[in-house]
């Protein structure tokens, strides 16, 4: 639960997009019921090609063009004890480029070779990159994001099923946006908090959502303290809590004794991205560098996992530009020369005096 490190004005500005970003973007997807997404991943790959865009993105990603960049790079560079991230991009051979891009390119791999980086780039989290290329991909860019931390104690099993937190930080606490909510947080050494909140049964996903940044905004602030129970009004068993007396044997106990059972879980989802917010503005600025026509598509593949030692959290963001049209089909005489009888090597010099001398000579017997 502690901080670590000083934010700078920008990176506090960052933290601020990133958290109003997931917000329009899960409103805008309808993705508040999503087993697993990271809208940071998607942020960080909009932002590292903000200055693609043909318009300025504080609307979209919360901060210019430049800001949105500097900001990316930023959080790229710096080491976290738990955080991995990455954004890469890829050009098929032989297209060029009208304008340059604001990520350094290499030479667009097989599939294998995505897939390889997704897995490199996520702890071995993700195996498979999330788009298919094909012949009429023409460029490729991505993020990666993982997150890996353990907690300081391992859970207790509750013997319900259910895993057991009595540490951490735990509360009750009443919000503007679902009313009463509790809330869970094992303590963690690795600079991550992972949150779980739930509100009353059939209060919307939104708006439990809407509670989520709440919560998480007043407990930054100093608003909400650890073992608090806010609604003062509620005696006795809430929508997610009980509230009685119970015998301890020992003295110096506490006078409050705070349980919280957590469910272990894992989840895997993916996303087509390409209507969410920016995307489509920043796609454009990216296929105008290339000269023919072209369309382009952004999907997320993402996974995570809840248990008695820690969390894990892994997501691809992957965004691809193909040819609108097939690639023209060529007729060409193909030639296959094939050296696997035995035959002979020499090695001449060029140049000077040593022109046209055989250097050395093998007779090469494959196997």
């Amino acid at each position: 639960m502690e901080k670590s490190g000083t934010q700078t004005p920008l990176s506090l500005a960052a933290a601020q997009a990133v958290r109003t970003y997931a917000a329009t973007t899960r409103s805008a997807l309808g993705s508040a019921e999503s087993p697993v997404i990271s809208y940071a991943g998607l942020w960080l790959l909009l932002a590292s090609l903000a200055p693609a865009s043909e318009t300025e993105t504080d609307e979209i990603l919360g901060l210019n063009r430049a800001d949105a960049r500097g900001a990316a790079l930023t959080l790229l560079a710096a080491p976290h004890p738990t955080i991995g991230a990455a954004v890469a991009g890829w050009l098929r051979p032989g297209v060029e480029l009208t304008k340059g891009l604001p990520v350094m390119l290499d030479p667009l791999p097989e599939q294998a070779g995505l897939d390889a980086w997704a897995e490199e780039h996520t702890r071995g989290l993700i195996t498979e990159f999330p788009l298919e290329i094909d012949a009429r991909t023409l460029l490729v860019l991505a993020s990666a994001l993982v997150v890996t931390p353990r907690w300081s104690e391992p859970l207790d099993d509750d013997g319900d099923g259910l895993l057991l937190l009595e540490g951490g930080f735990q509360a009750v606490v009443e919000t503007e946006a679902a009313g009463p909510v509790a809330v869970a947080c094992p303590a963690s050494e690795d600079g991550i908090s992972v949150y779980s909140v739930i509100a009353a049964d059939g209060v919307a996903a939104d708006d439990v959502w809407r509670a989520a940044d709440e919560v998480v905004r007043r407990i930054d602030a100093g608003e909400i303290h650890d073992r608090t129970f806010d609604p003062d009004d509620i005696d006795g068993a809430g929508h997610a809590w009980t509230v009685e007396e119970v015998t301890v044997f020992g003295g110096g106990s506490p006078s409050e004794r705070w349980r919280s059972h957590l469910p272990e879980w894992r989840a895997e989802d993916r996303h087509d991205l390409s209507a969410a917010p920016g995307v489509g503005e920043i796609a454009r600025g990216v296929m105008a560098a290339i000269e023919e026509e072209t369309e382009a598509a952004c999907v997320q593949k993402a996974v995570a996992s809840y248990d008695r030692e820690g969390f894990e959290a892994a997501a691809v963001t992957g965004m691809m530009v193909r040819a609108a049209a097939a690639p023209r089909e060529t007729k060409v005489r193909q030639i296959d020369l094939r050296f696997d009888r035995p035959h002979a090597v020499v090695a001449v010099a060029r140049g000077g005096a040593w022109e046209g001398i055989p250097l050395f000579s093998s007779w090469v017997t494959p196997a």
